[in-house]
């Protein structure tokens, strides 16, 4: 089986976003959303693809960053679960609030 040059380029593509993304991430804090997806739109991905692969690639460097406050004992969490405890009723909440879609396939 043979991958096709577009499939490549796609990787490729996505790859050197996402690292000049989160080099711009590292150096500020912030950004990584906003620098990828604009750069993804600009070259031409959908706009829906674009956040998504944004959303997916937060999830994985926020999980490790996560994991890494953890592992260096860098968290209080007497705080987090503070924080936690409605935030997690919100994310449960919400859902049941949100208009479901009419678009039609």
């Amino acid at each position: 089986m043979t991958i096709g040059m577009d499939v490549v380029w796609d990787f490729t593509l996505f790859a050197a976003v996402g690292f000049i993304a989160q080099l711009v991430d590292g150096a500020l804090g912030m950004a990584y959303g906003v620098v990828s997806t604009t750069v993804l739109l600009s070259f031409g991905v959908p706009p829906a693809n674009a956040s998504a692969s944004v959303h997916v690639a937060e999830l994985f460097t926020t999980g490790a960053s996560g994991a890494s406050h953890l592992w260096h004992r860098n968290v209080d969490r007497r705080l987090f679960w503070r924080l936690a405890r409605p935030e997690l009723r919100a994310a449960s909440w919400a859902p049941t609030c949100s208009p479901q879609s009419t678009a039609k396939s």
